[in-house]
């Protein structure tokens, strides 16, 4: 189903990086709470989204976080990291869709938006990790046109997760 309501994608703002925070908090437990025990969801969450960890990503001028609105109201958001070692990679590090909103476009959204950035920062890859037993977002970022291209270790908490490495390349003519 394609998205029928009127919502905005726009760069978060400074002043919204408590909003965002709760956002994420929620969203990360709603979704990985038959995965990982509550003790190490709180550790995880403590770590990646505070108030202030939030406000350093929106303040970061090597990364761009996209916030998705209904009604004044944060549905989404991505999270993209340009600062990459071979300085030709970006990372997305999030996209986060609520519930209510999945399966209605909103992340096609916010993806089209974070590789229309990378391609405007000359970024020619744009790489990200996603937890191996999470099969709908693997299915969509195959969908989009990423391939799996390794496997790394993903901490919450004390858990050491599997997640999968999967890019696209931004130019084409380029090998995954």
């Amino acid at each position: 189903m394609l998205l029928t309501e009127p919502f905005v994608i726009r760069r978060a703002e400074l002043s919204e990086a408590e909003a965002l925070a709760q956002f994420a908090a929620h969203l990360f437990r709603d979704t990985y709470y038959k995965d990982t025990t509550a003790p190490d969801i709180d550790a995880h969450i403590e770590r990646n989204f505070s108030v202030g960890h939030q406000a350093a990503e929106i303040s970061d001028p090597s990364a761009a976080v996209f916030l998705a609105t209904f009604d004044d109201r944060i549905i989404g958001y991505a999270h993209v990291i340009f600062d990459s070692v071979d300085h030709r990679s970006a990372f997305l590090n999030r996209i986060y869709v609520h519930a209510g909103w999945r399966g209605r476009g909103l992340a096609t959204e916010l993806l089209e938006t974070v590789l229309s950035e990378a391609r405007q920062r000359g970024e020619t890859r744009l790489e990200l990790t996603v937890f191996e037993q999470n099969a709908r977002a693997i299915a969509f970022y195959k969908r989009a046109g990423f391939a799996v291209t390794g496997n790394t270790a993903f901490t919450v908490g004390q858990d050491v997760q599997t997640d999968l490495v999967m890019a696209i390349d931004l130019v084409e003519g380029l090998d995954t």
